[in-house]
């Protein structure tokens, strides 16, 4: 498998709370990940996303995607059988469009100008894969379609801009508890098919109907929920924010690429002044809409919270006008300023909460100076304290929140800085500081700099953030020109005070430490904990490495209140509203669950003293993937109940894509043997390798790589449940004191269909922790263990086949280790390095995989 299809870290964009996270589905919340992405993709998301496509821009992720075999071409309603070829991973790239010199856009008439002449050189572009190529893939013609969806709305083709939005909607149908794809724009399209003058009161009638038949036709449980969380989407400062994105899409092409657009640049235009002439032009009108359905209204007040080093943290308070007693209030703690903190807050107020969002020190309008993951604690005692002593508290305080959300959240439990107020709280998604971010089975990668200039400054610094091309640049150039790691934001010149901190601190050594919750810590825990994390979330590492602490070293009557919900989602939908698409592939309906309401609900009965929550099915509440079922264990180690053994041998096994393909047998080995592996892990792969995509559901890639070996299993001659996280126990000599090795576990399904199950990887020195690194003696027999495999709990059907593929770490997307032993983002060489990795089987050393499976 193609390890740069591996690195994503969905904390960055997706968890910010507010506006860009629920985005009325104009930036799709799922991660598509293709050969340009520039984020790194953790464990297991890389499994489901490495076959999603998605040629537009998405503001989270601006993708170009190679298309899998034709099939049929879906467009407008029509569907036909075509002999056209797919639409080449290249094909958008050739689109480039310059922008005036001297362009301003301040001057309204000239921007609007602008956006027409371009959306009619992107609409040349479309005819032109329209009437050439076939798009098979359900996801990839879902952008395909949501890109033509503001070009036929700004050339005035408002009826083909609806029937692109219905076939949006039959693609990717809208889960009940979450806005239906683009119905603003739908509303207004409709309205401008019958009344082409949009300022005429019969143009402005008609969109008021439209838009109220849409949200009317909302599910009745979560209608109010949908209609004011747009309240908050509906404002004048969210209208502003849509501006500053467009002006820093025109400052980065006139400071980087001489006012040149590539297509995801044009379209990211296209949509933010789509969303913000909606907003500039008919605010009043669709704010009459929303509150004449739902009459609720949230006080959104801007306050100040002192801290006790006398520094003021800015924070936004949500409070429903018709709660004149106190609330207990619920508290995020966030580095993300987004401007649309109203979309959770207006929803947690009107279920019966005060909502408090509260920017990190340095951020946005707070004072200090910002130091990510350091002050978390201290302050979130004093903003505890502060919110507790309101007028509009009665005093319970609870934490909610997902990724950095979730880790500062363990960090309000540490006996040291654990306020008395603090009733429960909600971690999602939690990043595990120095477990996998910004250092994932002891390794750094290049997106830790990616992030880190984000979130350096006062404002997010979005413009560099999604520059693709810049980032994925800079990557290549480190790892093609053999540079040291830690040089990285030299070479893309952006010195970095973060990044050189994390990477001095290579061991999971006292800074990590020191920072995370220790055994005393989680012994103190005395309140209620609801963790959530999903089978494809980025960080289910750090998600669960709380929850094992806390299962260790917790009293008896915490654990008992410590429950845990985990399915299969990805980074951002596990924190608020699934969609219905997850990592490329359709959620299972009994998944499609409201994740916002269930928090709620669980603060409901902690808080309020209603009812358990039915979804609640144990300790721990799990989705089996394949049954379309959700269950309860009290612990996977219960819920385990056998285990399927495979083992690594020589034997061959026939297949017509590769010539040499091991055995991943049932049976232990009677006699010892040894497999070598042999990388020169100096050497720059090919960037059309590098970057190359797999097909939906297909082998082709990883079976055709000369870089890894492949092991398979017969046919299963039973259905299985896989329970927990599946474990790799490779025993191996090494030629070299040290290495970086990953592995990859597939489902062949009886149709042939390539499943991904699990990935893993490990750096040779931390294979027994990460506390110090223990250098391997080369010619000596090393296990390898790989630690950071995801749970997946899921059923695998009787006549699939397994298999495991094994191979060097060597992507321009992790820091590369040349094996010296030395200072890892220190080393490089001039020279081959050779790799070489023995793999031994037999009755002393069985290599193998162990699958845990469960009968209940």
């Amino acid at each position: 498998m193609n390890y740069t299809n591996y690195f994503y870290k969905g904390h960055c964009k997706i968890d910010r709370p507010g506006r860009r996270e629920e985005e009325k589905n104009l930036f799709p919340s799922s991660p598509q990940i293709n050969k340009n992405t520039p984020f790194r993709l953790h464990p297991l998301i890389f499994l489901f996303v490495s076959f999603t496509h998605h040629h537009s821009f998405i503001k989270k992720h601006h993708e170009k995607n190679q298309f899998p075999v034709p099939v049929f071409f879906f467009f407008n309603g029509i569907v036909s059988a075509q002999t056209k070829p797919e639409l080449s991973p290249d094909f958008f790239d050739q689109f480039s469009y310059t922008l005036p010199t001297g362009f301003n856009i301040g001057d309204s008439v000239q921007l609007a100008a602008e956006i027409q002449k371009m959306a009619s050189k992107l609409d040349e572009l479309q005819v032109e894969a329209t009437k050439n190529y076939t798009i098979s893939d359900p996801t990839s013609l879902y952008y395909f379609l949501n890109d033509y969806v503001a070009i036929n709305t700004f050339l005035g083709r408002n009826n083909k801009a609806i029937e692109n939005i219905t076939e949006l909607r039959k693609i990717r149908p809208t889960p009940a508890y979450r806005l239906p794809a683009k119905l603003q724009i739908l509303a207004w399209n409709r309205a401008m098919s019958v009344h082409k003058d949009d300022g005429s009161d019969g143009f402005r009638d008609a969109l008021s109907k439209s838009l109220r038949d849409e949200f009317n036709q909302a599910d009745a449980d979560f209608r109010n929920d949908i209609v004011n969380q747009q309240k908050g989407d509906y404002t004048s400062s969210i209208t502003e924010l849509y501006f500053d994105d467009m002006k820093k899409i025109i400052e980065q092409a006139q400071q980087r690429s001489g006012n040149k657009l590539d297509q995801g640049g044009a379209m990211m235009l296209l949509n933010l002044y789509l969303e913000y002439m909606l907003r500039k032009k008919y605010q009043p009108l669709v704010e009459s809409v929303l509150f004449g359905i739902s009459p609720a209204r949230v006080n959104e007040i801007n306050v100040k919270i002192p801290m006790r080093d006398g520094i003021k943290l800015n924070a936004y308070v949500y409070r429903n006008v018709a709660d004149t007693s106190g609330q207990p209030a619920v508290i995020s703690l966030s580095p993300y300023p987004s401007g649309g903190e109203a979309l959770k807050g207006n929803v947690f107020a009107t279920n019966g909460y005060i909502y408090v969002y509260v920017d990190t020190r340095g951020r946005r309008e707070s004072e200090g100076d910002y130091m990510p993951y350091e002050d978390d604690a201290r302050d979130y005692y004093d903003i505890i304290d502060w919110v507790s002593k309101q007028s509009w508290c009665n005093g319970q305080v609870a934490t909610s929140g997902g990724s950095y959300l979730g880790f500062d959240q363990w960090q309000a439990i540490r006996k040291k800085y654990k306020h008395p107020a603090l009733k429960a709280i909600n971690p999602m998604v939690s990043v595990g500081f120095g477990v996998d971010f910004p250092r994932n089975a002891g390794q750094f990668y290049p997106y830790i700099l990616q992030w880190a200039n984000f979130v350096s400054g006062k404002e997010l610094n979005e413009a560099v953030f999604y520059d693709r091309k810049f980032w994925n640049e800079k990557n290549y150039a480190l790892y093609k020109n053999r540079i040291p790691f830690v040089k990285l934001d030299s070479v893309a010149g952006l010195p970095n005070a973060f990044f050189q901190k994390w990477v001095s601190h290579p061991d999971f050594d006292h800074y990590w430490q020191d920072i995370l919750p220790n055994k005393e810590d989680y012994a103190s825990i005395d309140i209620p904990v609801f963790s959530i994390t999903g089978y494809y979330d980025a960080d289910q590492s750090g998600a669960m490495y709380y929850y094992n602490q806390h299962q260790r070293y917790g009293n008896a009557t915490a654990l008992n209140d410590h429950y845990l919900l985990i399915g299969p989602y990805e980074h951002g939908a596990a924190q608020w509203q699934p969609n219905a698409t997850q990592s490329g592939m359709q959620l299972e309906k009994e998944a499609q669950v409201p994740i916002y309401k269930y928090v709620i609900w669980w603060f409901d009965w902690k808080l309020k003293g209603r009812q358990k929550p039915a979804f609640i099915k144990d300790k721990i509440t799990y989705f089996e993937t394949g049954s379309n079922t959700w269950k309860g264990t009290s612990s996977f180690k219960n819920l385990t109940t056998d285990s399927l053994e495979l083992y690594l041998t020589p034997a061959p096994v026939i297949n017509k894509k590769r010539k040499e393909l091991f055995s991943l047998s049932l049976q232990k080995p009677s006699g010892t043997a040894s497999m070598k592996y042999t990388h020169d892990i100096s050497m720059a792969i090919d960037s059309a390798f590098v970057f190359a995509q797999p097909k939906p559901f297909d082998d082709s890639l990883y079976m055709a790589s000369p870089y890894n070996m492949v092991f398979e299993s017969a046919p299963l001659n039973k259905d299985i449940i896989i329970s927990d996280k599946i474990l790799a126990r490779i025993y191996a000599t090494l030629n070299v004191p040290d290495a970086d090795f990953e592995i990859s576990i597939q489902e062949i399904t009886p149709d042939g269909k390539d499943k991904n199950l699990a990935f893993g990887n490990v750096r040779a020195r931390y294979r027994n922790g990460e506390e110090k690194g223990q250098l391997v003696k080369p010619g000596e027999v090393t296990e390898l263990n790989f630690h950071n495999i995801y749970i997946y709990i899921k059923r695998i059907s009787k006549g699939s086949k397994l298999r495991l593929q094994f191979q060097s770490t060597n992507t321009p997307y992790a820091e590369k280790n040349y094996g010296f032993g030395g200072v890892v983002s220190h080393e490089s060489t001039t020279q081959p390095r050779i790799i070489e990795a023995s793999i031994l089987t037999g009755k002393k050393h069985s290599s193998k995989i162990v699958i845990p499976v469960t009968d209940k």
